[in-house]
């Protein structure tokens, strides 16, 4: 008689690698970078002129550094092609594949004048038109990073219309927070640019913790039917309790400098930086690990590898070479008579 076997459930690798979580990550800076710095070089808010130099560091760094770990994340770069040669208009990703290279390109072209350029220089006149540009494509790609992960329904945590909203102000947060500690090791008047990028990144977030609340509460009361799935699917773990704590504190410390003077905003900015990164190894690796069917989770760990701790460093090393080069070149601070005018 014939044996009968019953599959039920498959471990499956995670897909999506550490690299993955870096691209999105730099992206993130990126895109929030461009939308802080815009605050002087195009509204010319007082008080900005030093905050949007801290974040015109951020987006030049991060912008060099994005392609790199996504590139890493295909494994060979002549996957990227592809995205070009079979275009399909109902696919976020074939949109980004042409939302971030103008995106990257314009953000290179565009943080470079602004922190080089002399206010009566000869490309002086190209710096707003080229940030409303970089504007433009920040919010292009902010949506294209949150749309390309919600639309898979197979992985509930994924699929939920707040998940756009949620690397949006994670991202703001993040990017402020980096701008924080750039600004730490860069000469001049801190207090202003500190009181600004400080603000920026305690309002985002709140609203980074407040966009988590309401995915929990859509899925406590069943009002989002993947909500519901993904809390069912890790009620029982005490790794993913632990974890949602962890991030639900290290995004609630950056708005501790709204009410506590005197706190070193330095480090509130790298644990908000920390926090920023934190969420999306739990959107992308850990979500990975929540079974697309049958109970349980699957487990993960870490590679010594170029696909685990190594590239991980790597990663941090490159954005390290690339912010100091950058700001060597560029200087400690705006040169006499720079296209951000007095305040």
């Amino acid at each position: 008689m014939p044996a009968i076997i019953e599959t039920v459930n498959i471990t499956h690798e995670a897909a999506w690698l550490p690299w993955a979580v870096f691209y999105f990550f730099f992206a993130a800076l990126a895109f929030s970078a461009a939308i802080i710095s815009t605050a002087w070089t195009l509204l010319r808010r007082p008080g900005w002129k030093r905050a949007a130099r801290m974040a015109l560091l951020v987006l030049l760094s991060s912008a060099i550094v994005a392609p790199v770990a996504l590139l890493a994340d295909l494994h060979q770069p002549g996957r990227f092609w592809h995205f070009y040669t079979h275009f399909t208009p109902w696919s976020w990703m074939s949109w980004g594949a042409l939302f971030l290279p103008l995106f990257v390109a314009l953000a290179i072209v565009y943080s470079w004048l602004a922190l080089t350029q002399p206010k009566d220089g000869r490309l002086a006149w190209a710096i707003r038109p080229l940030a409303m540009a970089t504007l433009a494509f920040a919010l292009l790609v902010a949506l294209y990073t949150g749309m390309e992960v919600m639309v898979v329904k197979a992985r509930p945590i994924w699929n939920t219309a707040l998940l756009p909203w949620a690397y949006l102000f994670t991202g703001l947060m993040g990017a402020a927070g980096l701008a924080l500690v750039v600004d730490a090791f860069i000469p001049g008047d801190h207090a202003t640019a500190e009181r600004k990028l400080s603000k920026v990144m305690g309002y985002a977030a709140l609203l980074s913790l407040l966009t988590l609340g309401l995915w929990l509460a859509e899925g406590l009361t069943g009002i989002s039917d993947a909500a519901a799935r993904t809390i069912a699917a890790i009620s029982g773990s005490a790794y993913w309790r632990m974890i949602g704590l962890a991030l639900a504190l290290s995004l609630a410390v950056p708005i501790l400098g709204f009410f506590i003077r005197g706190l070193p905003l330095a480090v509130l900015g790298l644990i908000a930086v920390a926090a920023m990164w934190a969420f999306r190894w739990v959107v992308f690796m850990d979500g990975q690990m929540i079974p697309k069917t049958g109970a349980g989770l699957y487990a993960y760990r870490l590679p010594m590898g170029a696909d685990g701790l190594l590239g991980i460093i790597g990663i941090i090393g490159l954005w390290l070479a690339v912010i100091i080069i950058v700001t060597t070149i560029t200087g400690p601070a705006p040169r006499q008579g720079a296209a951000q005018p007095a305040e």
